[in-house]
């Protein structure tokens, strides 16, 4: 890649199931989601507070822990970071013989394509070379996480956009109204698109006291299970985990329109949203592009504050492939 200042781009956004990751991954650029709680979220419009992480775009690695270095640590404005001091990030060169890595088994989606499949087996080729221990790896409640996922994001959104009212700030309908009740029904019914509308009637939905244990209790439940899935992985010895970051290239609009939000979802957050579930740090690296010459990407995923250690894995990924989407281009 090239590394030179005139080609630097940087860009935050919000990851709470792979919303840095995927579009990293669709264009071929670096998406970084930080292990939870070592950004602050101030600042941030919060859609699912115990899942949100503000994470890093950019065209490298290098510049990836350069913003990291800058943002990272406890901020007295968001109680959720934590409370010490991180280290900053330094990469340096990694001797991959020291380091186990895991390929979950459960990832292996029906919804992979050829190339991506391809893709994670070469990654994973290289790494063996360069002298990794590569095994597979369980993580048995990962078929569990986005209905897991589902059911705690519409809650917490329900709860998240009760404080859009048109009240204090906002959108506000410009017709008179006769009531503050009718203010804000009428404000929420014009600001908020379909999907956000349906995410706060199912939130709601899944609240009520007759369903709050059926519902929010057992997917906190098998939150809890999954981050215990992640721990068991860890504890065996295991240094970082190889995926792919989505099930397939970026679908064309009329592919994409044919699946509703929820659809998409399980198809396209199958492999980076259980990260957020247990809030360890993960990364998509682009590696190569496909026969219609459309980035192909793997996520790699690393214990709780492992932060460094992941960054220092994606750059030597990163130095072995040598993606450059300007001269891939060139040469097809």
């Amino acid at each position: 890649m090239n590394n030179s200042k005139a080609h630097s781009k940087r860009a935050l956004g919000s990851d709470t199931g792979g919303s840095t990751r995927n579009p990293a991954s669709y264009c071929g650029v670096v998406g970084f989601k930080p292990t939870y709680g070592t950004v602050s979220r101030h600042g941030l419009i919060p859609l699912v507070n115990s899942m949100d992480v503000p994470g890093i775009l950019t065209r490298t690695v290098e510049d990836c822990a350069t913003v990291y270095n800058v943002i990272a640590g406890s901020d007295h404005r968001d109680p959720t970071t934590v409370q010490k001091n991180i280290s900053p990030v330094t990469l340096d060169q990694l001797d991959l013989s020291r380091l186990v890595i895991g390929v979950p088994e459960e990832y292996k989606s029906e919804h992979i394509s050829p190339e991506v499949m391809d893709t994670w087996e070469s990654v994973l080729k290289l790494m063996a070379k360069a002298g990794a221990q590569v095994k597979k790896v369980s993580l048995p409640h990962t078929q569990s996480s986005i209905v897991t996922y589902s059911i705690l994001n519409q809650c917490e959104v329900a709860s998240n956009m009760a404080r859009y009212t048109g009240l204090f700030y906002g959108h506000r309908v410009t017709p008179s109204v006769n009531s503050t009740d009718q203010l804000l029904a009428e404000t929420r019914k014009d600001a908020f698109g379909l999907v956000v509308k349906s995410r706060i009637l199912a939130g709601n939905y899944f609240l009520l006291k007759r369903n709050y244990e059926n519902y929010f209790l057992k997917a906190l439940k098998v939150r809890s299970l999954i981050a215990q899935d992640f721990l068991r992985v860890w504890h065996s010895g295991v240094h970082a985990l190889v995926t792919p970051t989505t099930l397939t290239t970026a679908p064309l609009v009329s592919q994409y329109i044919q699946l509703d939000n929820r659809e998409q979802c399980s198809v396209q957050d199958y492999c980076t949203q259980p990260a957020n579930l247990a809030g360890c740090p993960a990364i998509s690296v682009p590696i190569n592009l496909s026969h219609e010459k459309l980035p192909v990407s793997i996520q790699l995923m690393a214990p709780n504050f492992q932060d460094g250690l992941l960054l220092n894995l994606a750059h030597w990924l990163e130095s072995q492939v040598e993606f450059n989407i300007e001269k891939l281009l060139m040469q097809r």
